[in-house]
């Protein structure tokens, strides 16, 4: 006959319990949304709904989390008056998974925003479990404050809609060209100081020197530099000029988010190039590889051209000043200040790419 179980034992049971809910839904959240999963929908919750429920969610996570640590701790443990805020932790873990998914309803760069965010909550409180399981607790207050600063960053990162998920993500890619600008610039300065002295000991820690660039390696650097710097301006401009002028709710969602979904991998390809452009620059250049690097530089600039110039997400000048003129008081006759067009800043920035790419092919040819 085996012994009755212990309050203990019925508190570590269900904390393995948890433990297993945690992993089901990290796993649920990595796994792609259907349209299968939302025809079972009586209705299509708005998004208001869906934010204000994820939002619920995260302050039950951070009040059933507190409970559970304040009865589990180890220098006054009550297992018993675990069991409910463990119970409830479960319930909410399983629910948030569920309700980030929703986010699909309304945009593919929203939802991953979300899904990454609750797979960051869920992923702290499978580890608190997993201390309290297999350590009986002994940092749970670290784990604990892991928890709350995952539902804080949450809450705070979360995306207003799908609009604000990728200015998001292109500002952080953004981000990112600055850098590799950056590090051209500093080629360009560089190049004219001597060796360093401590490329020996760089050497024998088994880093490799610096190699100085020659006069024709620091041409080509020259040349380039320009042509990077039109392309990260044109990167930066489409948050104001795009990004920052459309309208939410928009007259049609699902053709905007459409449109929007496909700019997140068009930025980070941009990234992408540039980075192996910065890395052809480097003494020794090889001047096929440097140009080759160079063109696929240009033509994802070109793909971005192409992705953001269409009338839903940037609509010709004529239209925008008729819809403007809606709304202008006439009265003020025709003294306003004509409004400028981003649609012709974008193609001579375009033009001007162009103009310095045919440069740069001839210094690197």
């Amino acid at each position: 006959m085996s012994a009755p179980q212990t309050d203990h034992d019925r508190a570590l049971a269900a904390l393995r319990a948890l433990r297993g809910t945690c992993t089901a839904a990290i796993d649920a959240l990595q796994q792609p949304s259907t349209a299968e999963q939302f025809s079972i929908l009586a209705s299509r919750p708005t998004l208001a709904v869906i934010h204000k429920d994820f939002q619920s969610l995260l302050t039950l996570i951070y009040t059933s989390t507190t409970k559970v640590t304040l009865v589990l701790r180890p220098t006054e443990p009550a297992p018993n008056a675990a069991l409910a805020p463990i119970r409830d932790l479960g319930t909410s873990i399983t629910s948030l998974a569920t309700c980030a998914t929703l986010f699909h309803l309304y945009g593919t760069t929203l939802a991953s925003e979300t899904r990454l965010l609750a797979s960051d909550v869920i992923e702290a409180v499978r580890s608190l479990t997993i201390m309290f399981v297999e350590d009986a607790g002994g940092d749970y207050l670290v784990r604990t404050g892991a928890v709350h600063d995952m539902v804080e960053k949450a809450r705070r990162e979360l995306p207003a809609d799908n609009i604000a998920a990728v200015r998001k993500r292109w500002r952080a890619d953004r981000g990112m060209l600055e850098d590799s600008l950056e590090e051209i610039n500093a080629m360009v300065e560089d190049a004219g100081e001597g060796e360093d002295d401590m490329d020996d000991e760089w050497d024998e820690l088994g880093f490799g020197s610096t190699k100085k660039m020659s006069g024709d390696e620091l041409e080509r650097t020259k040349k380039t530099q320009p042509l990077v710097r039109f392309i990260t301006l044109f990167h930066k401009r489409v948050v104001p000029d795009v990004l920052g002028r459309l309208s939410n709710p928009p007259p049609d969602p699902d053709a905007l988010n459409q449109a929007l979904d496909a700019l997140p991998s068009l930025s980070k390809s941009v990234v992408v190039a540039l980075e192996e452009v910065v890395a052809a620059l480097y003494a020794p250049q090889r001047p096929a590889a440097l140009a080759a690097s160079i063109s696929t530089l240009v033509s994802t600039i070109h793909a971005v051209h192409t992705s953001v110039i269409v009338d839903i997400l940037l609509p010709p000048a004529d239209l925008e000043r008729a819809m403007g003129a809606l709304s202008m008081d006439s009265s003020k006759g025709g003294g306003e200040k004509a409004a400028k067009d981003p649609r012709k800043w974008f193609e001579s920035c375009l033009a001007q790419i162009d103009k310095l790419h045919d440069q740069v092919n001839n210094g690197t040819s």
